[in-house]
């Protein structure tokens, strides 16, 4: 009877812990639900993804990040740290080595991650490890080939490989359509050869991949594309961009000089790189 009772207590506990207050006691510093208010969103997976983020933030990023920012880098284990405690993978799908934590993720875990990692206040820290391959990589799992997923997804999400998005250009910034970085099939038709510029692209420096925006077709956003470039590629040169914050988010200014790009690395399909359709 005893076990039963205790059973039953354990199950009606679910939940409960989401109201014990958490982390700072003065008005406004930690999100309202941190400080006992009741809230319909949050469940014990949040509350235990909660401390599994803090713990690691006051252990590996907070004494360090001053001085990374000011050697303008950090060590690239922080990435396998980082996904080995369950958070670098913690919103990427399972089959690529994602790692959820908990058997319906939504997006209150995603509001977790963003808030507590927020806390060490060093966003170059956090984009150049963070956050560049999430703006990254999504293209290629929502529409890429099963070629492209298989070749990157796993290694970017467990920490592996670093993936930067190089959109911007010294000519185009918000004007995605007027970039002039281009790529053009080779007599084979089996390779694209690209040639271009890309400024402010956080992380380039350490990038593996880059998933760049290039123009395969006619003016405007009718004749944009995206390929997979790969750092190591010959031709591909990169620079360190003196920023004036963020100094630790190694970003790039980025030059295609002739490079030689297999077709099987256009992402989705040519001239319409901007469309999900």
């Amino acid at each position: 009877k005893r076990k039963k009772t205790k059973g039953k207590q354990k199950k009606k506990m679910t939940g409960e812990k989401a109201k014990e207050e958490y982390g700072s006691k003065i008005p406004y510093a930690e999100p309202y639900w941190y400080q006992g208010q009741v809230s319909p969103y949050y469940d014990d997976s949040h509350v235990a993804f909660r401390d599994v983020v803090r713990r690691f933030v006051d252990k590996e990023i907070i004494p360090y990040c001053h001085d990374w920012d000011e050697s303008g880098t950090y060590p690239h284990e922080l990435h396998k740290k980082a996904y080995d405690a369950g958070i670098l993978g913690a919103m990427w799908p399972s089959e690529y080595g994602g790692t959820p934590p908990a058997k319906k993720v939504d997006a209150f875990h995603d509001m977790i991650l963003i808030d507590e990692l927020a806390r060490c206040g060093a966003g170059g820290i956090l984009w150049a490890v963070f956050f560049s391959f999430g703006i990254a990589l999504p293209p290629i799992l929502s529409v890429g080939s099963q070629f492209l997923k298989d070749k990157v997804a796993k290694d970017v999400i467990t920490g592996k490989k670093i993936m930067a998005l190089a959109i911007s250009e010294p000519y185009a910034g918000s004007d995605v359509s007027g970039l002039r970085s281009s790529a053009v099939l080779d007599t084979s038709g089996d390779y694209f050869i690209v040639n271009g510029e890309k400024k402010f692209i956080t992380s380039g420096i350490k990038a593996d991949y880059y998933v760049a925006a290039v123009r395969t077709g006619g003016k405007g956003m009718g004749g944009v594309s995206l390929l997979l470039i790969e750092r190591n590629s010959p031709g591909v040169v990169t620079r360190r961009m003196p920023t004036q914050g963020w100094l630790s988010s190694n970003t790039a200014y980025i030059t295609f000089e002739n490079v030689k790009v297999p077709k099987t690395h256009i992402i989705r399909k040519e001239d319409n790189g901007t469309s999900y359709k």
